[in-house]
């Protein structure tokens, strides 16, 4: 669940987390090998338009190659609220994203000998949201129609859109234009009342995490900041203690939370909200305020926010005249 705010929305840095060597290497059925890059007395092999993804090779290719999948086991029946639930995964994915499976599945463990892992302490449903962006690369979930209905599309800049002075209108409407473009494929990364729900990232993460999939965690903190931007919300109370119950202490994703509190307007938000917050939260959200030099936040000097196209995805505002909080 999200906590809506009223006033002026801010766009806040993201921490992306480097990705380790095996989560870059291509979906090949050698693992661990990479395109050979061309020697300086060889000109570069020219690429079709459809070669233009150079990170990973396209899932309609790879799976030519595809052996047989393992078993992955997650859940257990002594918990009802995590029912074990059998999953039959293709290995080269999950050794290719996860260092994780890399390693359990390519070793000389049980796991590797009988290729089945088992993860007892996970949940089957958040399981399932890795196994989506693990088989699309996406969290968000195209609705009925959404292929051939091109309302449903992100718009197309205009041609010229880097000559247009920063301050023109078109740049603000292209943003709203792109934000609601997303929300229409959302899914059930909302409610039924448009909010997003942010525990259900926040879980995700906490897997992603433990499987190492920087990917996958910098793809849900980018999602994260996005949909606090475009619906003005913040992560709720009960939020708070999934956050600091369940996520690693230096974890960028705290990082991020504490940013969307500190730069919108939460005073109130904080101050009258019926349910408890995570006192390790609030802690470190007055540490973080009260800090001086760059990270010292001054309301009146944020510029505006808005998503905003770029090579990396999701480019938020910073604080004016100081350095990023954050790099990416």
């Amino acid at each position: 669940m999200a906590v809506a705010l009223t006033g002026r929305s801010t766009g806040v840095p993201i921490t992306e987390i480097p990705s380790p060597t095996g989560s870059e290497t291509s979906l090949s059925t050698h693992q661990g090998q990479q395109d050979p890059l061309p020697s300086p007395q060889q000109p570069p092999r020219s690429r079709s338009r459809a070669r233009q993804s150079p990170s990973r090779l396209p899932l309609r290719t790879a799976f030519r190659n595809f052996s047989t999948p393992v078993e992955i086991i997650v859940g257990d029946d002594g918990d009802k609220s995590r029912l074990q639930t059998k999953y039959l995964v293709h290995k080269e994915l999950l050794t290719a994203a996860s260092p994780f499976f890399a390693a359990a599945l390519d070793g000389a463990f049980a796991e590797g000998l009988d290729q089945s892992v088992k993860l007892p302490e996970e949940k089957p449903e958040i399981f399932e949201w890795f196994l989506q962006w693990l088989y699309t690369g996406n969290l968000t979930i195209a609705q009925d129609g959404a292929f051939s209905n091109t309302a449903l599309s992100p718009p197309h800049p205009h041609p010229h859109h880097h000559l247009i002075p920063a301050d023109h209108p078109y740049h603000a409407h292209y943003a709203r234009a792109e934000a609601d473009a997303l929300a229409r494929t959302d899914g059930d990364l909302r409610n039924h009342q448009g909010s997003p729900k942010y525990f259900l990232l926040i879980d995700l993460y906490a897997l992603s995490d433990r499987l190492l999939t920087a990917q996958l965690s910098n793809h849900i903190l980018t999602t994260l900041a996005r949909l606090s931007e475009s619906t003005n919300s913040v992560p709720t109370p009960s939020d708070t203690f999934i956050l600091y119950d369940a996520i690693r202490d230096s974890s960028p994703l705290r990082t991020l939370v504490l940013d969307l509190f500190a730069y919108k307007k939460t005073d109130k938000l904080l101050e009258t909200h019926k349910d408890e917050w995570h006192p390790l939260f609030l802690r470190a959200l007055v540490v973080k305020l009260k800090r001086p030099g760059p990270e010292a936040v001054e309301r009146h000097s944020l510029e505006g926010g808005g998503p905003r196209a770029g090579a990396r995805g999701w480019v938020p505002s910073l604080l004016k005249g100081s350095s990023p909080l954050h790099t990416a």
